[in-house]
């Protein structure tokens, strides 16, 4: 039988290519962000990534890259970090 691909998916702050079950989806809604409920636009972050959000060892440089990749997508400048870590302690 032939292999069957895997789709893979770009997490928006690292740029890893991983497989969709590796990833943590979210979407915003509202200038709030939330977990993916099958409608509208999303995008995905990996859980290393999120894990230096939850370990508190996250340096200026990759606070800013998380924070920059949220603003990007969700197209306006609110505290989007604080709405990830809610939404880790729920996941987890």
């Amino acid at each position: 039988m032939a292999d069957l691909k895997r789709p893979l998916r770009m997490c928006i702050v690292c740029r890893a290519r991983l497989e969709k079950k590796e990833l943590l989806r979210l979407k915003c809604e509202d200038k709030k962000l939330i977990k993916y409920d099958n409608k509208g636009r999303s995008f995905y972050l990996c859980y290393s990534c999120t894990n230096h959000l939850n370990d508190g060892k996250l340096n200026s440089k990759e606070n800013k890259k998380i924070q920059k990749a949220l603003c990007f997508q969700c197209k306006n400048k609110d505290e989007y970090l604080v709405q990830l870590k809610e939404i880790l302690t729920d996941v987890r």
